[in-house]
């Protein structure tokens, strides 16, 4: 072999090894992106099946009380700094604000892990855990966007649910009314 065609042989030879390598970070990028897809996925039922039993609840403590007489005034409803389970441990809330799991003496929200955890495929045994935050407050019927710091007819609840091998978070509201 002369000089030209060893030159092109190994020229080839480092436009192979650069192309194996190219396919295989492709397949990396390519595994990476349908983890990811398939976690936002189960993220997005978790959290529309939590929003979906938020929803089942009352609207407020004061219908859930038996021993109570509500008028079906504003001025009964629970005040905005209220908002939050009373003694009650999720899962038994027993109305939509029992969901606000914000905790200002923490200064942040609290957590719920999942209970539907889901199985890794390729670690028998090893479960990807998914939490949630969620956050109800009022809001008014001309804008569901704004807090309101005084009871109206309507709440909204915003929830959010991440694991550790997504990379963003999901978030999803939704609006509840005593109508």
């Amino acid at each position: 072999m002369n000089t030209g065609q060893m030159m092109i042989t190994i020229g080839a030879m480092m436009l192979l090894s650069l192309l194996i390598l190219r396919v295989n970070s492709s397949q990396v990028v390519s595994y990476n992106t349908i983890t990811d897809s398939k976690l936002g996925i189960i993220g997005i039922t978790i959290a529309n099946a939590y929003v979906d039993y938020a929803k089942k609840r009352v609207f407020d403590r004061i219908i859930a009380d038996t021993t109570q007489t509500y008028g079906g005034t504003l001025a009964e409803l629970t005040p905005a700094g209220s908002l939050g389970p009373e003694s009650e441990i999720y899962p038994n809330f027993n109305d939509f604000d029992d969901f606000n799991l914000y905790d200002p003496a923490l200064g942040r929200y609290q957590i719920i892990p999942d209970s539907t955890s889901l199985t890794n495929s390729t670690i028998p045994g090893l479960y990807t855990k998914f939490y949630i935050a969620s956050h109800v407050y009022y809001v008014d019927q001309t804008d569901f966007k704004t807090k309101k710091g005084i009871p109206t007819w309507f709440k909204r609840i915003d929830v959010s649910v991440w694991t550790d091998g997504m990379t963003d978070t999901i978030k999803c509201s939704s609006i509840s009314t005593s109508w």
